[in-house]
């Protein structure tokens, strides 16, 4: 990529605000930017599991047994989100990484806007989880409320992280129709 479409900067932007070093997806720096978005969403999914694993601790103790079932789920559905993540496809099996082919401008454009939303919505699950622990030491009785919430935060980021393998495919495939 040599320049860097000004629609999408805000985006880069946002994404640079969390993590140092992206610079999105310029040319050379590709895999290196694939692996940071990675990491910091595993970091994240790890964060929301250790609240979940306080809660599902606390509650268990208590006696709390519905609770701790919901903290568990979520934690469950954090497992699964780390796993996707880590065992997501990058590098060289896509031709946006392995720079056999360059992908177009509107290309980078749809994963750097993919990619922002995605790490929204993890810092978004981080801040409900967040949440839902410092309710504990309330009396507002929304705990539970606020751990089905971080859920199903983490289940919608699991199938939207899911989507970027949709992007990476299509710019492989792009390959194919020449």
């Amino acid at each position: 990529m040599v320049g860097t479409p000004v629609d999408v900067i805000p985006y880069i932007r946002g994404i640079q605000l969390v993590l140092i070093g992206y610079n999105g997806y310029t040319k050379g720096s590709r895999i290196e930017n694939d692996k940071i978005i990675r990491e910091e969403i595993a970091r994240a999914t790890s964060r929301v599991r250790s609240h979940m694993e306080n809660i599902f601790d606390m509650q268990f103790r208590e006696g709390n047994i519905g609770l701790a079932r919901a903290a568990k789920r979520c934690m469950e559905e954090c497992d699964y989100l780390s796993e996707d993540v880590n065992k997501a496809a990058s590098g060289m099996e896509h031709a946006f990484l392995s720079g056999q082919h360059s992908p177009s401008n509107k290309d980078l454009k749809k994963l750097i806007k993919h990619d922002h939303e995605v790490i929204e919505m993890i810092t978004k699950a981080v801040n409900i989880a967040n949440s839902s622990e410092h309710s504990m030491g309330t009396e507002d009785g929304n705990s539970k409320q606020l751990v089905m919430q971080t859920t199903q935060m983490i289940t919608s980021c699991r199938g939207f992280f899911g989507a970027r393998m949709n992007i990476l495919s299509g710019l492989k495939s792009k390959k194919k129709r020449k």
